[in-house]
């Protein structure tokens, strides 16, 4: 009788022991168990700058490498707000990538963007408590290059386009032409470009993805005359030529006395014609300078110098005794040798004006007439003789205008 009320004390202790104190069965059902998670990223095809993970219960946080297996963690019975747990993985890629999918044992997950150049996706793991573990994790990255749109402008014009990829080869043979430049080569902000599309490159991408050089030339130069003259152009007026320079001088300078003296080929001479512009071109250019001669001789001599014409004017030419008549214009001065005792010496200028425009006629020494001929034209005279050349009016300056 005492054996079996022993027997029934120790049942029933036994039992309430069952009641009061869960095994490690009923408490790991629960409660919930730490659960662990593997995650192995396996690689991927290129263009991958780096990649990362944590999760929210702050048990991995840092980078991933290819081929590397992480491992996350969710609650314990004490973490009870932990028994849920989401990794998450960010992705960088390098410029001129993009993410274009993710692939292996990944479930449902997908990736999202981020900016430009990230990427992320997530897995969410549970704990013992619900009986829902999830699966191990494997996953690779695949990336696509960017195409990108690469417009060539030459002068401020769009002359061609193509298509590029980073770090595959930029078809740069068009080669624009300007007249009086050489082509130098493709430029991106002010550097020559080579024929590779480079990732520094694409920092100056549009968010279209377009990308525009700008072609570079170097200023060609061509040759340059510089005939210096002494009176004139002409032998037959008394002119000779001194000098002659040719030298090499930039398309498309633009020459004049100012730059005659200040590049120091103007001396004491002025422009023929007077003081005007000649661009270089590509067939370089002719300068003429004249002076009128330091030595004049007044015995034998005299000297008439176009001093100045307004653009009315439209061609002047001198002939001396009835001789071929010479173009003449601004600066020279044509010399007229005096005949014997007995002869005289006349020289002629022949004036042609605009329509309409009348000539008039300004000389140091007080000559104002002018004869008009009948086809519009108009023609003035000085005859010297001998005994006139000590007279200062031999020396001769006159100018030209229209009214």
């Amino acid at each position: 009788m005492q054996r079996k009320h022993i027997t029934k004390y120790a049942v029933a202790l036994s039992m309430a022991a069952m009641v009061m104190v869960p095994n490690a069965f009923a408490l790991n059902w629960m409660d919930g168990a730490p659960a662990k998670y593997h995650f192995t990223y396996n690689g991927d095809n290129g263009g991958i700058a780096s990649v990362s993970a944590s999760d929210r219960n702050n048990t991995f946080n840092g980078k991933v490498e290819k081929g590397q297996t992480i491992t996350t963690q969710t609650g314990t019975i004490v973490w009870r707000d932990s028994y849920t747990n989401t990794t998450t993985f960010t992705v960088d890629v390098e410029p001129g990538y993009y993410l274009a999918a993710l692939t292996g044992n990944v479930g449902d997950a997908q990736f999202s963007k981020q900016d430009a150049d990230t990427y992320t996706f997530q897995f969410t793991d549970k704990g013992a408590e619900a009986w829902c573990f999830g699966d191990d994790v494997s996953f690779d990255l695949v990336t696509e290059k960017i195409p990108y749109t690469v417009n060539f402008y030459a002068d401020g014009q769009l002359i061609n386009h193509t298509k590029a990829t980073v770090n595959d080869p930029l078809d740069l043979s068009v080669v624009p032409s300007v007249e009086g430049y050489s082509f130098v080569g493709w430029t991106l902000d002010g550097q020559l470009v080579g024929n590779t599309l480079t990732p520094e490159m694409l920092q100056s991408a549009t968010e279209d993805h377009v990308i525009s050089l700008e072609a570079q030339f170097a200023v060609n130069s061509y040759p340059v005359t510089i005939r210096y003259h002494i009176n004139s152009n002409d032998e037959a007026l008394g002119g000779s030529t001194s000098t002659r320079d040719n030298v090499q001088i930039a398309y498309g300078t633009q020459i004049d006395e100012a730059w005659l003296a200040d590049n120091y080929y103007l001396g004491a001479y002025t422009m023929l014609g007077g003081d005007h512009t000649v661009t270089v071109g590509t067939d370089g250019a002719v300068i003429d300078l004249v002076k009128k001669a330091d030595d004049i001789d007044l015995k034998n001599n005299a000297y008439f110098t176009l001093f100045s014409k307004d653009a009315g004017v439209l061609q002047v030419t001198c002939s001396i005794n009835g001789g071929d008549a010479y173009a003449f214009d601004v600066n020279e001065t044509a010399v007229l040798p005096v005949g014997s005792l007995t002869n005289q010496s006349v020289i002629t200028f022949h004036v042609v004006v605009e329509d309409g425009k009348e000539l008039a006629l300004e000389c140091s020494d007080g000559s104002k007439k002018v004869q008009k001929n009948e086809d519009g034209t108009y023609t003035f005279q000085f005859t010297r003789h001998h005994l006139d050349i000590s007279d200062p009016s031999n020396d001769v300056t006159f100018s030209l205008s229209t009214h």
